[in-house]
């Protein structure tokens, strides 16, 4: 009796997930109105110095990408503030598995160096703490990306505008350490931004506002499609103060200047 019972039971089960109710386009945006006013961004002025600074290694650091094999656009367009070009997030089991040292990878593709969320927050710890990075950050807070920057999963071409000619083909590796592309986020807040698609863009547009008068935050053929609803305007929301100093920037580019020597030949 109990085998038939399990039997019917197991014939009788759903094959479809329940569809349950979803927040309204209104509620999603009382979601942002809360959520923007705790996302720290970086001051300009350090973006700009970044940015300067990468314009006076273009040529060099070009060369050190291209002769190990890395395609140098990927991380270096025109008035890029990548902070760290080469150096990409690992992705896959193979690649996992060769940044834990378990197997060798002969050569890793368009990267100098693999990393597991360290090198975009050395900007910040280096701005706040005059040292490098060392896995932990500020309490409550956790470092977002905006723009995707992996292969797997990645929005871009969905989010954005591509000029034609220049359609999406790869990741823009240098974006996981573009200083304009990061941002410290409550940890309660965080995954709106990941799924919001309407929060993402108006980030994407408070970005693009703070940092277009000093660098590309994107390659100039990718543009941000412009605000269809105009409650979604930034102006519209109240936004935290930019946050940083200049005072340990010089230190940071010695840093940085160092590591990466290590990749000429």
């Amino acid at each position: 009796m109990l085998e038939n019972d399990i039997r019917i039971s197991i014939s009788n089960s759903q094959t479809d997930w329940p569809a349950w109710e979803i927040a309204s386009d209104e509620e999603n945006y009382q979601l942002a109105k809360i959520t923007v006013k705790y996302i720290r961004f970086l001051l300009p002025s350090i973006v700009q110095a970044i940015t300067l600074n990468n314009n006076l290694h273009y040529e060099k650091w070009c060369k050190i990408l291209l002769n190990n094999g890395v395609n140098s656009d990927l991380y270096l367009w025109k008035s890029s503030p990548c902070c760290f070009p080469g150096i990409r997030r690992y992705a896959g089991s193979k690649e996992i598995a060769s940044f834990r040292k378990h197997v060798k990878m002969e050569k890793v593709p368009n990267a100098l160096k693999l990393d597991d969320n360290d090198f975009p927050k050395q900007i910040w710890s280096f701005v706040f703490r005059g040292k490098v990075f060392n896995k932990f950050g500020p309490t409550g807070y956790s470092l977002a990306h905006l723009f995707d920057h992996k292969e797997y999963n990645n929005r871009m071409e969905k989010e954005l505008e591509f000029i034609a000619g220049h359609e999406y083909s790869s990741p823009y590796y240098g974006l996981y350490t573009c200083p304009t592309n990061t941002v410290f986020i409550p940890n309660s807040l965080i995954k709106p931004t990941d799924f919001n698609t309407k929060l993402r863009i108006l980030l994407f547009q408070k970005a693009e506002s703070l940092y277009k008068d000093y660098c590309n935050i994107l390659p100039p053929y990718i543009k941000i499609p412009k605000v269809i609803d105009e409650r979604w305007d930034i102006k519209n929301f109240e936004w935290a103060d930019c946050v940083g100093t200049m005072d340990n920037i010089v230190s940071f580019f010695q840093y940085r200047d160092n590591f990466m020597k290590q990749f000429e030949f």
